[in-house]
């Protein structure tokens, strides 16, 4: 072990070593709140880049949160030699986001579209049909109650439509379908994402 490898592990417990050190295949490691999985995966990423595993390129990693994306960040740039602002790290909606910033054109959204932050009339039921993946198109009407919703889902996405905004679950979606429609796209990004962690 180099030096260098040495002084990123050094201060993990043997359970956090363990999972750090895991080799290059799928992993699901299960921790509480405070455990350290945060220190965990930034050290991961570390120690994939300082063993030649993987480039900055090379690495996605997502969150459910700006603090813990911003503190991943934090952490990637005090262990690491190189530039990490332009690493894949961020939380879900940041990452789609980028993404469809950059694909803008295979998404079908103007090139400055605009996000919002969730969708304000029936805003639980159209969230959770986009989180489902389902255009109005796609939802089982059984009443009268669900024909109402899926009309205000059908209206508030033309409106947007219209207006060059997405609302966040539409940047997943978006993204999704993309990615689920686009077979050259989609290789693409899974032979340049080599590590894909999830916090």
């Amino acid at each position: 072990m180099q030096p260098s490898e040495a002084r990123l592990l050094e201060h993990l417990n043997p359970e956090q070593l363990a999972a750090v050190t895991l080799p290059a295949v799928p992993a699901l490691i299960l921790a509480g709140a405070g455990s350290g999985k945060t220190r965990v995966l930034t050290t991961r990423i570390a120690w994939l880049m300082t063993t030649g595993q993987v480039s900055p390129g090379g690495v996605m990693a997502v969150t459910f949160t700006n603090k813990a994306a911003k503190e991943m960040l934090t952490r990637l740039s005090a262990m690491l030699p190189v530039a990490v602002r332009g690493m894949w790290v961020g939380t879900f909606h940041g990452l789609c986001n980028r993404f469809l910033r950059a694909r803008w054109q295979l998404a079908g959204l103007p090139r400055g579209f605009h996000s919002l932050d969730s969708p304000e009339p029936g805003a639980w039921f159209i969230a959770g049909a986009k989180e489902d993946g389902l255009r109005p198109r796609d939802v089982e009407v059984h009443d009268e109650h669900t024909r109402k919703l899926v009309q205000v889902y059908e209206a508030y996405q033309a409106q947007c439509d219209r207006e060059g905004v997405v609302d966040f679950a539409e940047l997943m979606l978006r993204t999704y379908e993309l990615l689920r429609d686009n077979a050259q796209l989609r290789e693409h990004y899974q032979r340049r994402f080599a590590h894909v962690l999830v916090d």
